[in-house]
């Protein structure tokens, strides 16, 4: 298959994301910590304005959709610059650009770039989890030849030790959290760890039980128990 049909390919495998539907109109924003605490209401705001036009973008909703995506994102961007958050943001959203862009002569630096925006924010803040998780996520339906699985499946590793405390203490979004365990779980049965895998379902429900990634969980425990 030709290279920008394996991108434009990326876009649908992203819109399956079990944690999609959940992050639209209702999600509730964490209480983060922003870059100048005087402005943290300012910021949560910001931020909770891009990972709603963001997961618009996720579920299919068109250029509408990712024209608000950009200009929720440029406004984070221009009162927090460099803001490991965004820019992760920012990274996933250029590989969703590309998966459905027809600049095929430009596809492969779009996704460079977007790439290279998503290692930097990780190493600028490795133990943020919503960091870490917007790699994971974009990492894990990358084509075979971007040679990135193995680094999902260890960021999904690190979120899933930690995904309970993150979303208690609103690190994460319970659905991305819930979502990051339902992840492992695929990732210990393909290694045909099945007790591994059911814990990790069982940690996805708990979480967020009516969540996608909840209820995609339970659906998995149930298939192991036949």
């Amino acid at each position: 298959m030709p290279v920008h049909s394996h991108l434009r390919s990326l876009l649908t495998a992203l819109c399956l994301l079990p944690f999609a539907a959940s992050q639209t109109s209702h999600a509730v924003a964490p209480e983060r910590s922003a870059p100048n605490a005087s402005d943290g209401a300012e910021y949560r705001s910001l931020l909770q304005d891009t990972r709603i036009a963001y997961f618009k973008v996720v579920a299919g909703q068109g250029r509408d959709a990712d024209n608000e995506a950009h200009t929720a994102l440029s406004r984070l961007e221009n009162a927090y610059p460099g803001d490991p958050i965004a820019k992760a943001y920012h990274g996933s959203l250029q590989l969703l650009d590309a998966a459905h862009s027809w600049a095929v002569w430009n596809l492969h630096q779009q996704c460079a770039e977007g790439l290279n925006l998503l290692d930097e924010a990780v190493n600028e803040a490795p133990d943020d989890p919503e960091v870490r998780f917007l790699r994971a996520a974009t990492d894990w339906h990358l084509p075979a030849f971007y040679h990135r699985r193995a680094q999902a499946e260890s960021d999904f590793s690190w979120l899933a030790a930690r995904a309970e405390t993150d979303a208690r203490n609103g690190n994460l979004p319970p659905e991305l959290a819930a979502a990051a365990s339902s992840y492992w779980g695929q990732i210990l049965e393909k290694r045909s760890d099945e007790d591994g895998a059911r814990r990790a379902w069982q940690q996805a429900v708990h979480i967020a039980p009516q969540s996608p990634a909840g209820l995609d969980a339970q659906r998995r425990i149930s298939q192991l128990n036949y």
